[in-house]
């Protein structure tokens, strides 16, 4: 386990580092347990990112670059970062886990560290969110600009489910899909799971007083033409990852809600 400035990132050629952004709050004690599970799924290096801002910006100007903040809160960071790692140390080896503090806004420090790393693991909503709010600011932003897979962690779901499987992936039959087919089959292979590929299809009709009247013939022939889109777009992958069994679901419905729908007992 290494601190401030250490890393835990191997000799060239190896795995890139899972990042877990840690600010304190109970959703980065989250993220990082699940980016310490990832960690040792993929047998990578765990690298855990404080970012420290300047508390009076907007107020007062900033110190110039490569200016250390004042030691009580630097030391308040480190003092949390040490305990993630800790208890991290309970899922992989020490050795592979490193941690930093990085000053500047959250969401810079965040897309910057991005760059380096296989996957980046956030909290939906950090020390300062606001209650209600699924995603918070800071999370929103990196997710939008992020150089690698971002994975949002949710806060306690009101569902409990046993045995939870399946990694569930949106398909929209853009560009852009590839992308997230590929992680989605990557995960699914090494978990030992099956795939969920949900395709949400949003017509002008849905939710008007005439999606009642569309001819049931005319729904069902475009049910079955986006059942055909869904897996051809899903052909490539599955020629890669022949061991993934896949299923496939087409729902008419707005995307956000089919896939509530179809991860309520997912493990991803």
């Amino acid at each position: 386990m290494t601190g401030p400035g250490g890393s835990a990132r191997p000799h060239p050629g190896g795995p890139r580092p899972v990042i877990a952004g840690i600010d304190g709050s109970a959703g980065a004690r989250d993220g990082a347990r699940f980016a310490a599970a990832e960690a040792r799924l993929h047998q990578a290096p765990l690298r855990l990112v404080h970012a420290l801002s300047w508390p009076l910006r907007g107020l007062v100007t900033p110190p110039p670059p490569g200016t250390r903040l004042p030691v009580i809160p630097h030391g308040s960071a480190e003092t949390v970062l040490e305990e993630h790692a800790a208890a991290a140390a309970e899922t992989i080896s020490p050795d592979r886990i490193s941690w930093a503090v990085v000053e500047g806004p959250p969401a810079e420090a965040l897309q910057a560290a991005s760059a380096g790393a296989q996957l980046l693991v956030l909290g939906s909503r950090g020390a300062g969110g606001v209650a209600g709010r699924f995603v918070g600011s800071t999370t929103r932003d990196v997710v939008a600009a992020a150089e690698c897979p971002v994975v949002v962690v949710p806060a306690e779901s009101p569902v409990t489910a046993s045995g939870r499987r399946s990694v569930v992936v949106g398909v929209e039959g853009r560009p852009g899909d590839e992308d997230v087919l590929r992680v989605a089959f990557a995960e699914a292979a090494a978990r030992g799971t099956d795939l969920v590929a949900v395709h949400a299809r949003q017509d002008g009709l849905l939710g008007s007083a005439s999606s009642s009247t569309t001819p049931p013939g005319d729904r069902s022939c475009v049910q079955a033409d986006e059942q055909r889109v869904l897996a051809g777009i899903l052909a490539g992958c599955r020629d890669a990852h022949p061991d993934v069994a896949v299923r496939e679901v087409v729902v008419r419905e707005k995307p956000a809600v089919g896939l509530r729908a179809a991860g309520l007992t997912a493990e991803l």
